[in-house]
């Protein structure tokens, strides 16, 4: 099937089908069995329905999960008591949550935390997508490289994907009533720095992260807003376009500092938080919409300090 003559983002119930038979019909009895169509489908927009490197791609990406255990992911769901791995606001499967020391939260995990910006599930835009919100801005981008290696950074980047895939995508799809398999993501710029846009070593960790995301997690990006972006951020711009496929470049929008109207036309002003534009403070939880260690506005106590059960966590 040539991928120009179908619209990938909205194909008919017949293309899809005969992507996903064309595709089927190159992989082996155990990848079938693995595979739902939904991940077929995902492989095959990736390579523009082009069966064979779909294939191969899928190929890699099965050997990749088996190898590494994917499956076996401490992922937090309604049926477990696992932590999040990252906060969490809006969503009934697991209650509001920030991540925070705990007896199954490891070590590496309150390490990359620690140096984030700040980042949260948010609840959902207007047709019914997770939408996750991170603040580059007020990233320690300095300390990540010092203090992270790249196999924890990775490591902690599955865990967050395997929860958004097994956890978030159910819901939203359960509550939309149709599937629901891709986010909106809104990275905020505020506070940025020229030394952090061109710190190296970070952007060589951004770079692999990238990579390993296009080939394990493609088609998962509904929509990615790039908000309070500065001039000095063109430059970053165009390093950072080579490193993405032009499938994931076209659904990126960047915007500088009035982008609380075009945010507000995806997302509705209560599932926006208030320093985007929209009426969320979630007042209720500590850190309020998209809490942050840098910016000290939750508690960041050492593994020490609380007093670890088998399903909880309380501060001694």
């Amino acid at each position: 099937m040539a991928g120009n003559t179908v619209d990938l983002d909205n194909p008919t119930p017949e293309q899809r089908e005969q992507a996903i038979s064309a595709l089927r019909a190159k992989l082996s009895a155990e990848e079938n069995d693995y595979c739902s169509d939904l991940v077929i489908w995902r492989f095959s927009v990736a390579r523009q329905l082009d069966a064979d490197k779909s294939a191969a791609m899928i190929k890699e990406w099965y050997l990749w999960r088996k190898n590494a255990d994917i499956d076996d992911l401490p992922v937090a769901q309604a049926s477990n008591q696992y932590p999040v791995p990252y906060p969490i606001r809006g969503y009934s499967s697991v209650a509001d949550a920030n991540l925070t020391a705990g007896v199954m939260v490891k070590e590496y995990q309150l390490k990359v935390n620690k140096y984030f910006g700040g980042g949260c599930w948010h609840k959902r835009d207007k047709d019914g997508h997770p939408v996750y919100i991170e603040r580059i801005g007020r990233y320690q981008i300095k300390d990540i490289p010092k203090r992270c290696s790249m196999g924890e950074l990775l490591e902690y980047h599955y865990l967050m994907q395997e929860f958004l895939g097994r956890t978030v995508f159910p819901e939203c799809t359960q509550l939309a009533g149709r599937d629901i398999s891709q986010q909106v993501v809104v990275f905020d710029l505020a506070g940025i720095s020229i030394s952090m846009l061109s710190h190296i070593p970070a952007l060589n960790m951004l770079r692999e992260m990238l990579a390993k995301d296009q080939l394990h997690y493609p088609e998962c990006m509904y929509k990615t807003y790039v908000v309070n972006a500065p001039s000095m951020f063109v430059t970053a711009w165009k390093l950072i376009k080579g490193w993405l496929d032009p499938r994931v470049i076209s659904k990126i929008h960047i915007l500088g500092k009035g982008h609380s109207e075009e945010l507000l036309k995806q997302i509705p002003a209560h599932s926006l938080p208030s320093f985007l534009g929209g009426t969320c403070r979630c007042s209720h939880m500590a850190g309020g919409c998209v809490p942050s260690i840098p910016m000290n506005n939750y508690p960041d106590l050492p593994r020490k300090a609380y007093v670890c059960l088998r399903h909880q966590v309380q501060v001694s």
